[in-house]
C-alpha cells in the first residue's frame, strides 16, 4: 500500500512514519488489506492536503494485542473529522469531501475488514486528527 502511494505523498511532501513489527504475520486477504489501507491513506492524504498542514505526517502502527490479535492503526494530523459527522463515516453515500466523494471508500473498507476478513475497523479523533484502527487475526503458528 505504501510502495502504491508514496509518490503521492512525495509530491507534497507528507511524511510517512511507520512502526511495523515484522515479526507479526495477519491471517487476511492480501489485496483486499491492500485496498482498504490504499483507502485510508488516500483519505488522510485529503485531510492533509485540504487543511494545509505545515507538517503533514501519517503514522502507521502495527503490533500485536493483548488478546493475540493484530492491530494496524493509521494517523493523521489532518484536523480530524468533526463530531457531528464521526458516527457516519462508515454510512454508505455519506462523505466529507464536497462534490469528490462518493461515500464509498470508508463503508466498503469497514465491510471488507468485518465481513471478508472477520476483523474490526473503526475510527477516533486525536488532538491532531483522526486515527482509523484495524483489529484482525494473527496467522496461526
Amino acid at each position: 500500500s505504501l510502495q502504491l502511494t508514496e509518490s503521492l505523498f512525495k509530491s507534497d511532501d507528507i511524511s510517512v512514519e511507520t512502526h511495523l513489527d515484522s515479526t507479526v504475520e495477519i491471517a487476511s486477504f492480501e489485496n483486499e488489506l491492500i485496498q482498504v489501507m490504499i483507502n485510508i491513506l488516500k483519505n488522510a492524504y485529503d485531510a492533509l492536503v485540504d487543511n494545509k498542514v505545515q507538517i503533514p505526517k501519517i503514522i502507521i502502527n502495527m503490533s500485536e494485542d493483548s488478546s493475540q490479535r493484530v492491530k494496524i492503526t493509521i494517523e493523521d494530523n489532518g484536523g480530524g473529522i468533526p463530531e457531528v459527522l464521526g458516527s457516519k463515516v462508515f454510512e454508505p453515500y455519506f462523505s466529507t469531501k464536497s462534490k469528490n466523494g462518493t461515500g464509498l471508500g470508508l463503508y466498503m473498507s469497514k465491510s471488507i475488514i468485518e465481513e471478508h476478513c472477520h476483523g474490526k475497523l473503526s475510527f477516533h479523533n486525536t488532538d491532531v486528527g483522526a486515527c482509523f484502527t484495524i483489529i484482525l487475526d494473527k496467522k496461526a503458528d
